[in-house]
């Protein structure tokens, strides 16, 4: 599965990828919200791990402009941040998010939730 891991948190985003890649997925990373943006458009990922307080453009700018421009409902989007209120997750929701993980997470159940994504369309880069 293709996976872009965007965090401003680099020692977060480099240990993320290592676990992620040691599953076999393929990685790639930005560090701030337009670089997310300009790798979604180029990498085409099947999930977009997303830092909603990020630089340049929060979490939920990167998720509207990805519902914006792929609206059949892929990439998977899972927001993960540190504020876990109602009202944040709820914002999540709102912004396009189909999943949310509070930080700190637990890498296995992070894991399974990947694996569990199956019933979305197929990656238009890598569909036959």
């Amino acid at each position: 599965m293709r996976i872009l891991i965007a965090d401003d948190n680099r020692d977060a985003m480099l240990t993320l990828g290592i676990l992620l890649r040691s599953e076999g997925h393929e990685v790639r990373m930005a560090s701030d919200g337009l670089d997310a943006i300009r790798e979604t458009a180029a990498f085409h990922p099947d999930v977009v791990l997303l830092d909603l307080e990020m630089p340049k453009a929060s979490g939920h700018a990167v998720a509207h402009d990805v519902r914006r421009k792929f609206a059949r409902g892929w990439p998977y989007l899972i927001a993960v941040s540190g504020r876990t209120s109602p009202e944040d997750r709820k914002h999540a929701e709102v912004s396009g998010f189909d999943h949310f993980v509070a930080k700190p997470y637990d890498p296995a159940r992070l894991l399974k939730l990947i694996a569990s994504i199956k019933r979305f369309p197929p990656n238009p880069a890598t569909a036959p």
